[in-house]
């Protein structure tokens, strides 16, 4: 196969960074602190905005919500659960800003179950990370050395894991990085070869008032439009 050209490799590159960082910002967004943290967030943040205005949320869109939260913290998901009980707004009102996040997840789940799994135990390890490290912090402050000692060997195998599970999860996302390389490098070698022939099919379907197929899948506007 003819190798691609620096401009046809450079198109590549830029094409699977856009998806990369797409996917960044949707599945694989992750709690800014330890799951937990979500059944004690400040007033402040209570108080911000859960989801845009107007937004309802269905019944299957907060089973999976729950069902994520459940799998991160019982508490979180029985706080959750009651207030579907009370109120959709209630519901709103108990995700609060975390509601993106969960969202985010609940994607995850369905579309990556494999990348969802190692997900959740890095949020569990991170969770566990955070409070043994709030721990060994208190005791040094209280001039207690020896219970610092003893928590820090336990923090340090603990923080073992939680780094293993994040190389688990950004292994997994390169290994699919790679292979959106390799069909994207397919793609555009393929329709290289067949521009002529791209040319005289968009020229027949605008002279029979017809919508011209989309050049590499995607027309465009829809590439403008993810750009925003």
């Amino acid at each position: 196969m003819k190798r691609l050209g620096p401009v046809a490799a450079a198109l590549i590159a830029g094409t699977v960074v856009g998806v990369l960082l797409a996917r960044l910002s949707t599945d694989q967004s992750s709690f800014a602190s330890s799951p937990d943290a979500l059944l004690s967030l400040e007033p402040s943040l209570q108080s911000g905005p859960s989801l845009p205005q107007g937004r309802v949320l269905s019944p299957e869109q907060m089973d999976r919500i729950i069902a994520v939260a459940r799998d991160l913290s019982v508490d979180l998901a029985t706080r959750l659960d009651e207030a579907r009980a009370r109120d959709a707004e209630t519901f709103r009102t108990a995700l609060g800003t975390q509601a993106k996040r969960l969202g985010s997840l609940a994607v995850l789940r369905e579309r990556r179950p494999e990348l969802y799994a190692i997900r959740i135990e890095e949020l569990r390890l991170e969770a566990q990370v955070l409070a043994l490290g709030e721990q060994v912090h208190s005791a040094i402050a209280a001039g207690r050395t020896d219970d610092a000692e003893r928590l820090e060997a336990r923090l340090r195998p603990l923080l073992l894991s939680f780094v293993d599970s994040n190389l688990r999860s950004r292994a997994v996302e390169l290994a699919s990085l790679d292979s959106m390389m390799r069909e994207l490098r397919v793609d555009l070698e393929r329709d290289a070869r067949q521009r002529t022939d791209t040319v005289e099919r968009w020229v027949e379907a605008l002279r029979d008032g017809r919508e011209p197929a989309a050049l590499g899948g995607r027309r465009p506007s829809d590439a403008a439009q993810a750009a925003r």
